[in-house]
């Protein structure tokens, strides 16, 4: 950290610097290791926790300081930050809440000197993390990678200047962390019907503070009513990740995707995100087939209700008489009757429903819909679940009992799946250019929530 300090303060280096990436130390894959004679004599006359908080305290400060500074690289365009665990231990949230917070104040400092490069400086314009913003340019951040985000909401997403900073972004990238690590997070009694603090982030947070649509005015309110900035929200917004560590959007955390659109977004990934039969994460993928480009689709799933037996023949039934009444009005086209198909009506299997709920629309027609509307799509990614806890691509959910997970996908979805892909080939080979991703495909195991 200090070299990075070293390096803002270097008049040869800062007009060089472009992207600016900070990772936490991850302790997962130290989690089990046995401290050295050295690292227990290092640590003689102090607990390991006093040590590890102080040390905490400090790297917390030297990283507020160091993001506070980031306007002053003129030529900066990227900044990526990585929090350490995905799903942390619970004696870890508050450290790493507070590791957030810190990081907020530091990019509404940051929000301060968007857009307003023309404004006097105050009569003390001597640098202070809280009371007064750079003006030295106008700082346009470009793109921004929030990765391991505890999903939680903290009061500093609601400040104004936090929406300036995102404005005019063009990449953003939000992954957030296992939602079971930090339901276990300590805090202020939930609102009512709310049965974690991750929810919030869920219904407020990332929907009005981070993927606000470009047709709502963000108001910044300068300091000591110095000035007001008025601000459209992501409307140059070309590339957007949005992933999450568990699923998330029907059952237990609950996200829409209903009225977002971007106007020139061009590449998207969507992780861990439940489908379902509001269409709502479908539709605003084929809202925007006029300009985009590229799609990934990570582990997603289908999530349908699980009825109740009664209700489970119900629909069986009438699945099976509409298939009985479409063959028969297929016989009537054919021969002018009602008997002169001369092929035997296929059924469905009545117990083939004893375990599955009525899936009103299953992947193929997902993937049939996407191949026909996406008709400038050129790169395609797809990625079906690798939990072990999580192997389907359809899942069943109940108010008031756990997940129950469906068989593996259907043959149909396989053969759908197989048709999209081949399209947007075909469709990249005869524009004769090699298109390249504007969206990173991240490793396995950078993304991967072992919560169990």
């Amino acid at each position: 950290m200090e070299g990075f300090l070293a390096t803002i303060r270097s008049p040869w280096i800062t007009h060089c610097v472009q992207e600016v990436r900070y990772q936490y130390w991850d302790p997962e894959p130290h989690r089990h290791e046995s401290p050295t004679p050295g690292d227990i004599s290092a640590r003689r006359g102090a607990t390991v926790e006093d040590d590890g908080d102080d040390h905490r305290a400090l790297v917390r400060d030297m990283l507020h300081r160091a993001l506070c500074r980031l306007h002053e690289l003129p030529a900066l365009r990227s900044l990526s930050i990585r929090f350490g665990d995905i799903a942390p231990q619970a004696g870890e949230l508050d450290s790493i809440r507070d590791d957030l917070a810190s990081i907020l104040d530091a990019l509404i400092f940051l929000g301060g000197s968007v857009s307003i490069p023309s404004l006097p400086l105050p009569l003390n314009h001597q640098h202070h993390r809280h009371n007064s913003y750079p003006h030295l340019h106008s700082f346009q951040l470009k793109s921004l990678s929030l990765a391991r985000l505890p999903p939680i909401h903290l009061r500093q997403y609601d400040h104004p200047a936090f929406g300036a900073l995102l404005a005019d972004l063009e990449h953003l990238e939000i992954h957030s962390a296992g939602t079971d690590a930090w339901t276990d997070l300590v805090t202020d009694p939930l609102p009512p019907g709310l049965i974690s603090p991750c929810e919030p982030f869920f219904s407020h947070t990332l929907p009005r503070r981070i993927l606000t649509a470009p047709n709502v005015m963000t108001t910044t309110t300068i300091p000591r009513g110095m000035a007001i900035a008025t601000t459209q929200n992501l409307v140059h917004l070309e590339a957007l990740s949005l992933s999450f560590s568990d699923p998330i959007g029907v059952f237990y955390i609950t996200y829409s995707f209903a009225d977002l659109y971007f106007p020139r977004l061009r590449a998207l990934r969507l992780q861990h995100v439940q489908f379902s039969g509001a269409c709502d994460a479908e539709r605003f993928i084929t809202r925007h087939s006029a300009m985009l480009l590229e799609l990934h689709l990570a582990h997603c799933q289908i999530a349908v209700p699980q009825n109740s037996a009664g209700q489970q023949a119900v629909d069986a039934a009438g699945v099976i008489a509409a298939a009985a009444a479409a063959a028969a009005a297929a016989a009537v086209a054919a021969t002018g009757t009602g008997h002169g198909g001369g092929e035997e009506l296929v059924m469905p299997d009545e117990d083939g429903f004893d375990d599955w709920p009525v899936v009103p629309r299953p992947w193929s027609d997902v993937y049939l819909e996407f191949a026909n509307k996406l008709d400038r799509l050129v790169f395609l990614d797809v990625q079906d679940p690798w939990w072990m806890s999580f192997p389907d691509r359809y899942v069943a959910y109940s108010p008031r009992d756990v997940m129950q997970f469906l068989e593996e996908g259907r043959e149909e979805d396989v053969r759908a799946l197989e048709i999209f892909r081949r399209t947007v080939k075909e469709r990249a080979e005869r524009s004769g250019m090699e298109y390249k991703p504007a969206l990173r495909i991240p490793d396995e195991d950078e993304f991967i929530c072992d919560c169990h």
